[in-house]
């Protein structure tokens, strides 16, 4: 059995033989240093938290870096009304790394926070070809319902609302660690339970809701 994890921020513990991460990578990063860390597939983006100035530097960074083969998707990209960073902003950052997203057909990884409104008049502004994927997602199922409406997928770690993973089930759930420690097939045993079956059942879906990534290796498909 495999278990993928398509977000996580912990590179040293990134895939084992019967593990498929995909590592949050921050933009900028040296190339060599890249490759000193155990990751086969990376995601790269802007968080909302940390852009600087007009972000411009940052997106010429992300545009040099989203074509590599071991990139297999866009983000973290975000909005967030918790910081300091205007919303007007992150709403240019996040435009542009959607069109990225979309240029490059990679999924777009999405944090969000009080701002669901906003990304919703986005996706329907920028009507996008490519999975929306909504990670660390915690709301509960009326949000949850709503956002499927509109074509998102959910990706839910170690707390999540059971009706909210219900709502996503089956064909638009993913999983992950993000920061946290508790390992990927855990969080998958707590889903299973969540649902109502066996972990074998959740395995097989998420092994097929996978192939929106380019992962580009049917052996890292296999349950």
């Amino acid at each position: 059995m495999i278990y993928y994890d398509i977000h996580t921020h912990l590179k040293a513990l990134a895939s084992p033989e019967e593990q498929v991460s995909i590592v949050n990578t921050a933009i900028g990063m040296e190339e060599d240093e890249w490759d000193a860390y155990p990751a086969r597939w990376r995601s790269v983006g802007i968080h909302p938290w940390y852009i600087i100035e007009d972000g411009k530097s940052q997106l010429s960074s992300l545009r040099a870096l989203a074509a590599r083969p071991d990139v297999v998707a866009i983000g973290e990209a975000g909005l967030d009304k918790t910081v300091e960073t205007p919303l007007d902003k992150q709403l240019d950052i996040f435009t542009e790394q959607a069109y990225l997203a979309e240029e490059q057909r990679k999924p777009l990884i999405i944090h969000c926070v009080k701002a669901w409104p906003d990304l919703i008049a986005c996706q329907k502004r920028i009507r996008p070809q490519v999975p929306w994927i909504i990670h660390g997602f915690r709301g509960n199922g009326i949000l949850a319902a709503q956002l499927l409406r509109f074509g998102f997928y959910l990706s839910f770690g170690a707390r999540f609302q059971p009706e909210a993973v219900q709502a996503a089930w089956p064909g638009h759930l993913f999983t992950e660690t993000d920061e946290s420690s508790i390992p990927i097939h855990s969080i998958y045993k707590s889903i299973a339970d969540a649902l109502g079956i066996t972990l074998t059942e959740l395995s097989t879906q998420i092994a097929r809701n996978i192939s929106i990534f380019p992962l580009n290796d049917e052996t890292y498909r296999t349950v």
